[in-house]
């Protein structure tokens, strides 16, 4: 690991010294570091989840944490929220302890509340999604609901990590003491609103890591769908499909984790298509407005 501690380093200096500019967010300063540090931790497997309950734990030793997250599954849920119901903020205890709160929203939706009902005085310095129970490389990261839990914290120009373990073991202690060692490291430099750092681990114990490296999201090492199953009532039926991909565009976030490392993919709230806007400025737009 000497080797991809040095990859680690360097990645580190690199994406930490420059910062993110967002209209809407760019309004939050840092505190100091001698200041009190609020993390808001979050997933989207339900509070219940051992990924969540490792993570809280370990990030304790980084600064204070508040735990906010759904109170059942809610896998593939993206930053979607639910504005049909109110929602309901519920005390959530771990052997009698008062532990955090779970609410009956999505991810996002917990980010969201979470910022206007429990946020300390200034507000959060770090939302960390995770641990996911499945990594969340590529193409995957739009669909996540763990990343989209980090998405909300950056709508909010709130600096966010998302975790997410692959793999076939799910001790989800290392990974854990990994994504501390992060935050401690994103302490020390200045917030960086409108950035989601997506960090997936492809096992979960040190020995079986191959190394760790910065890479740009794209791919997928499965595709998502349906297949149509028997009929019911004169209703087409379908069920989810999985299935295994075996091409990575090369230098990719899904390309790297494939080899056995781990990746931190830097991710912007802002996803505007720079290229495709200046061809739309050279459109005749204003034709669209009156019948021809």
């Amino acid at each position: 690991m000497g080797g991809s501690r040095r990859v680690f380093s360097v990645f580190l200096a690199v994406a930490l010294s420059a910062s993110a500019c967002d209209p809407a967010t760019s309004g939050r300063h840092a505190r100091s570091s001698a200041d009190a540090y609020h993390i808001l931790v979050t997933n989207d497997d339900g509070i219940e989840s051992p990924g969540i309950q490792q993570l809280a734990e370990t990030l304790r030793a980084v600064g204070e944490v508040t735990v906010v997250a759904p109170c059942g599954q809610r896998s593939g849920s993206s930053m979607s929220v639910r504005l049909d119901l109110p929602i309901r903020l519920r005390p959530y205890e771990i052997e009698g302890e008062a532990w955090g709160h779970c609410v009956d929203t999505t991810p996002a939706g917990s980010v969201i509340l979470a910022t206007q009902a429990l946020a300390p005085e200034g507000g959060f310095d770090l939302v960390v999604s995770g641990i996911n129970a499945g990594a969340n490389t590529g193409d995957l990261a739009r669909m996540s609901g763990t990343v989209g839990a980090a998405m909300a914290g950056a709508y909010y120009g709130i600096p966010a990590v998302a975790a997410s373990l692959g793999g076939r073991s799910m001790d989800f202690g290392y990974p854990a003491e990994v994504v501390a060692r992060f935050v401690q490291e994103l302490r020390a430099h200045p917030s960086r609103p409108g950035t989601v750092f997506s960090i997936n681990f492809p096992a979960a114990s040190e020995d079986q890591v191959a190394g760790i490296a910065a890479a740009g999201m794209g791919g997928s090492y499965l595709r998502l769908g349906y297949q149509e199953v028997e009929p019911e009532n004169g209703v087409r039926v379908f069920q989810p499909r999985i299935s295994p991909e075996d091409t990575f565009p090369p230098g990719s976030d899904t390309e790297v984790f494939m080899q056995g490392m781990i990746t931190i993919a830097a991710l912007r709230y802002d996803a505007t298509d720079l290229d495709a806007l200046r061809d739309l400025a050279s459109w005749d737009l204003d034709g669209l407005l009156t019948s021809r």
